[in-house]
């Protein structure tokens, strides 16, 4: 009896270690901050639709084609990769010239995701200094002040590597490399998510 209560003992004090090192690795990997990011944010019951120029959550299929084929007149916006998404040059507030493809998801006729995705226009294999792992940096820049407000929390995912997530009220955006060429930039409506989950 007496070697089965202190079998029973070194069970449970090897499980209140385990859950004690993986709630030390959660804070240590982002994922406690996030949490805690999400909750604090969703529960100010305030609303941020803006994503960057006029578009927004919220906009209905057709608002968004009108507003882009509007700014395409203008020269603003171009023809995306494969006529599949829209472009946009940035050429102010990263080190190099680049480009940003940018298309929505739609969810009742109305954005509630948008993929963007960058690249430096002189990006090539052999030109080290323009690769993702410049990028990145400077797409994080130049997102905290397109974004000021609640810091990006620096998080690691399984199948995206090291990510950087910034939750503001219901908008979450996460940043991250895609390849070598390629940063991605991944904008949610926490709320309509939950509320397709749900």
């Amino acid at each position: 009896m007496i070697n089965v209560l202190k079998q029973m003992k070194y069970v449970s004090n090897w499980i209140l270690i385990t859950v004690m090192i993986a709630g030390c690795n959660n804070r240590n990997s982002g994922v406690y901050a996030y949490n805690s990011s999400v909750e604090k944010e969703l529960a100010s019951g305030k609303k941020a639709d803006s994503l960057f120029f006029a578009i927004k959550f919220g906009m209905t299929r057709k608002e968004f084609y009108s507003y882009c084929w509007e700014m395409h007149k203008e020269g603003q916006f171009l023809d995306g990769t494969n006529s599949t998404s829209v472009l946009y040059k940035v050429n102010k507030g990263l080190r190099s010239p680049a480009s940003m493809n940018f298309y929505p998801e739609f969810y009742k006729d109305s954005i509630y995701k948008m993929a963007a995705r960058f690249q430096y226009d002189a990006w090539a294999p052999w030109n080290r200094g323009l690769i993702s792992d410049s990028l990145l940096p400077d797409v994080l820049h130049l997102y905290m002040e397109w974004y000021p407000g609640n810091e990006f929390i620096k998080m690691t995912d399984p199948q995206k590597g090291t990510i950087y997530v910034k939750v503001d009220r219901n908008r979450r955006i996460i940043v991250g490399k895609r390849d070598d060429e390629y940063v991605n930039v991944d904008y949610t409506d926490l709320l309509i998510e939950r509320k397709i989950k749900k």
